[in-house]
C-alpha cells in the first residue's frame, strides 16, 4: 500500500470552515481547487435557488453506477462528471480535486485499502463537505476511522451506512443553509461589544463558517436618524403598547415614545436593507445619564414579535443563535441569561429586560406584560408573564461557532416575585432593581451536563421543540451539537 505523505496538507479541529461556505453557499476555489488553504479569498456567494455541484469519486464508476443514477435524480443537485481513480494510488485523489469546481464530494472508498493514513493525508485539507461511503457495507470500521480523522483536521466529513443513507445525506447537504443570505447589522465597535466581547472572531469568519453577513456601524449614526422620524407613527406605537399592557407601573409616555421612537427607526432600516438581524451595543450607555440613544428594550421586543432577530448588547455569537432560532421556529425569541440553576428542582432561570410579548407565535394574542421602568432607574421595558407548561429550546452557538448548546425544557408555573429586589438592600435611597424584569423557570434535563456547558453569556429560547430541524440545519454547517442524550422536553 501507498505510504502516507508527510507533506500532506493540515488544519486545525474544523478549521476548514475558514475556507468555505456553509450549506446553500459555494466554497468553490476556481485558482486552487477544493483542497487548499489558499480558499479564503476564493470564496463566493451561490445564487438563490442554484443546484449544488457534485463531484463523485471511485476506483469503479460501473460499480457504482446505481448509486450514480440515485444521486443524479436529486433535484438539487448538478452531477459533475465522475472521476475514477486507481485505489492503488490513492494520491490521485488529491490531483482529481484539485480544480475542481464542486459544492459536495461524494468518495467510494477504494476497494483495497488497509489503513486510513492515506485517505486522511488526501482530504485532510478538504474545505467542502464530504460524502465517504464504505466498499463494504459490513465492514466499515476503516472509513469511520478516516471519517473520525478528517473531523479532527476540520473537514466537515459524514459517513454513509448504506445507499438510501448516502442519497438521504446529499439531499440534506444539497438544501440551501438556514442563515444562507442573511444580513444582520450591529451598532457599536467591530465585535467588541461591552459586555460580550468576541475579539476571535471578524465578518469573513462568520460568513464562512454559518452564511451570514455581519456588518457593524458606529452607534452615534443611529443619533441624527431619530429626528426624522414619522412622530405619529412613534405615537402610534406608543399607544399600542400601552392599550395591550395589564398595567403601565412606572413609565411616563415621554419614556415610551423616545423608544418606540427607536422602534419605526430600526424598523425601517431593516426594511430598506431586508435585515434579518439589528442590535445595539445598548451596556455601552444605558445606565449613563447621558445616554446617547433611548433604550432599545421596547424596540427589540417589538422587532422579535415582527419576525427580526432583535438580541441585546451587540452579542454577536447571540445574533446568529437568535437568527437561527427564529428561522427555525418562525416564532420570537427570548435573549437571556442562565441567572441560576436549582439542581434539586431541575430548573434553571432565564433572565432579560427584553422578552417578545408574543412567544407562541407572530399572530398569537399577546402574553400579559406590564410596563415597566429599567432596573428601576429610566426608560420602559416590557414585563412578560411567561405561559406555564409551554415546551421550549434553549440554544446557543459556542463562541468559536463550532458547536451549537441545544436543551430542551419546560416553562414552569408561577409569576415572578423577585423581579424587585434591590441592588442595595442597606440603601434605602437607590431604587436600582438587582434583576432584570423577565423572569422564566425551566425545567430541564441533565442539569449537571447543562450547567458544565454554558457556554455564553446569553442563551436563547423559542417556544416549541424542533430536534430534527436542528439537527439537519447543523449537520449542513458542519456545526456539533452539544445537549442531553434524552431531546423531548421533561414533564410538567
Amino acid at each position: 500500500m501507498p505510504k502516507n505523505d508527510d507533506n500532506g496538507m493540515n488544519v486545525g479541529r474544523r478549521d476548514f470552515l475558514k475556507t468555505t461556505t456553509m450549506a446553500g453557499m459555494a466554497a468553490a476555489l476556481p485558482a486552487t481547487g477544493i483542497a487548499g488553504q489558499g480558499a479564503a479569498s476564493s470564496l463566493r456567494t451561490r445564487q438563490p435557488g442554484a443546484k449544488k455541484k457534485l463531484l463523485f469519486l471511485s476506483d469503479s464508476t460501473a460499480a457504482y453506477q446505481k448509486l450514480i443514477d440515485l444521486v443524479k435524480a436529486i433535484p438539487e443537485i448538478e452531477f459533475l462528471p465522475p472521476v475514477q481513480f486507481n485505489s492503488q494510488k490513492p494520491q490521485e485523489i488529491g490531483t482529481f480535486l484539485q480544480g475542481k469546481d464542486a459544492d459536495i464530494v461524494f468518495l467510494c472508498t477504494p476497494r483495497v485499502s488497509s489503513s486510513s493514513g492515506p485517505l486522511t493525508t488526501q482530504l485532510g485539507s478538504l474545505d467542502v463537505p464530504l460524502i465517504l461511503f464504505p466498499v463494504n457495507l459490513d465492514l466499515i470500521m476503516l472509513e469511520a476511522d478516516v471519517v473520525g480523522a478528517l473531523r479532527e483536521k476540520g473537514v466537515n466529513a459524514m459517513l454513509a451506512s448504506s445507499e438510501a443513507h448516502a442519497v438521504e445525506l446529499v439531499k440534506n447537504i444539497a438544501l440551501p443553509g438556514i442563515l444562507d443570505g442573511k444580513k444582520a447589522v450591529i451598532f457599536g465597535r467591530p465585535f467588541d461589544s461591552t459586555s460580550v466581547p468576541a475579539r476571535n472572531l471578524t465578518a469573513d469568519y462568520v460568513y464562512r463558517r454559518t452564511g451570514a453577513r455581519v456588518e457593524y456601524r458606529p452607534i452615534e449614526e443611529l443619533k441624527p436618524l431619530l429626528a426624522t422620524v414619522d412622530e405619529a407613527s412613534a405615537r402610534k406605537e406608543m399607544e399600542r403598547w400601552k392599550s395591550e399592557a395589564v398595567r403601565v407601573v412606572e413609565p411616563t409616555d415621554q419614556a415610551i415614545l423616545e423608544e418606540t421612537r427607536l422602534y419605526v427607526l430600526l424598523r425601517s432600516i431593516a426594511e430598506k436593507e431586508n435585515l434579518s438581524a439589528i442590535s445595539i451595543d445598548c451596556l455601552s450607555f444605558s445606565f449613563s445619564a447621558d445616554a446617547i440613544l433611548p433604550l432599545p428594550c421596547l424596540a427589540f421586543s417589538r422587532l422579535r414579535d415582527d419576525g427580526i432577530s432583535a438580541p441585546c448588547e451587540a452579542d454577536v455569537c447571540g445574533t446568529l443563535s437568535s437568527m437561527f432560532l427564529q428561522e427555525i421556529s418562525q416564532k420570537s425569541s427570548f435573549f437571556c441569561n442562565v441567572s441560576s440553576v436549582d439542581h434539586e428542582k431541575k430548573t434553571a432561570v432565564l433572565r432579560h429586560c427584553v422578552a417578545p410579548v408574543r412567544l407562541l407565535g407572530r399572530n398569537a394574542p399577546p402574553l400579559p406584560y406590564n410596563l415597566r421602568n429599567y432596573h428601576g432607574i429610566k426608560g420602559a421595558v416590557p414585563e412578560v408573564e411567561f405561559p406555564a407548561g409551554v415546551e421550549v429550546t434553549m440554544g446557543v452557538f459556542s463562541k468559536d461557532l463550532k458547536n451549537f448548546v441545544l436543551w430542551p425544557g419546560r416553562i414552569q408555573g408561577g409569576k415572578a416575585v423577585d423581579t424587585d429586589r434591590p441592588s442595595f438592600p442597606n440603601m434605602p435611597s437607590s431604587k436600582m432593581r438587582r434583576y432584570c424584569s423577565n423572569r422564566a423557570e425551566v425545567k430541564i434535563k441533565d442539569m449537571d451536563r447543562f450547567v458544565q456547558n454554558i457556554t455564553n453569556c446569553h442563551h436563547v429560547m423559542v417556544a416549541g421543540i424542533y430536534t430534527d430541524q436542528i439537527s439537519d440545519a447543523l449537520l449542513r454547517m458542519g456545526v456539533n451539537i452539544i445537549g442531553p442524550a434524552d431531546m423531548t422536553a421533561p414533564e410538567a
